[in-house]
């Protein structure tokens, strides 16, 4: 019997569009400054009860429409905080960024070990906290539409502050495999 990977087949992949507060902050060049090398390029650990604000204001917009709550997930927390360490030690607000280790949402999940079945991305830059920054991505119908996709079932959530203290927000939404 011949076997083939059925993942490809299964999967539903969205990345939607990107949101910024007006006024957006001026544009930053593309490769990362010599401190960005540095441990003090970027900063994750004052953020956590920000993201944990994310992710109570996004349960709260799903149970408003009836939906069901998203679960935390650690490894999606990985991979989310992940993606904005690298937005912010680029400096860019990208979905994919060719020159980080783990370019792509799909290289991420596999760098953390979550094997999906479903999965997208919601970003963004600049928000001063999480109630406008999940009222920003409410106001975007992408954005929208991931977080009040009913065929997820946990979330991640990431918010890294660059060198300059520019805030990089990345949530990611997914579905386990449970079986091919």
């Amino acid at each position: 019997m011949r076997s083939f990977n059925v993942l490809p087949l299964l999967v539903v992949f969205s990345l939607i569009g990107c949101v910024v507060p007006p006024p957006a902050p001026p544009p930053a060049p593309s490769r990362p400054p010599a401190s960005a090398d540095r441990s003090d390029a970027v900063s994750e650990s004052p953020y956590g009860p920000m993201e944990s604000r994310i992710f109570a204001l996004v349960n709260a917009e799903r149970k408003k429409r009836g939906l069901k709550a998203l679960a935390s997930n650690p490894r999606l927390d990985q991979a989310a905080r992940l993606h904005a360490r690298n937005m912010a030690t680029y400096r860019k607000m990208a979905h994919v960024i060719p020159e980080s280790r783990f370019p792509t949402l799909s290289h991420r999940a596999q760098h953390v070990s979550y094997h999906y079945s479903m999965i997208a991305e919601n970003i963004a830059l600049g928000y001063p906290d999480a109630e406008s920054v999940v009222k920003g991505w409410m106001e975007s119908p992408g954005h929208r539409r991931n977080i009040l996709n009913p065929g997820v079932s946990e979330l991640g959530t990431g918010v890294v502050a660059s060198g300059s203290g520019g805030l990089y927000f990345c949530q990611v939404f997914a579905r386990q495999l449970t079986s091919i």
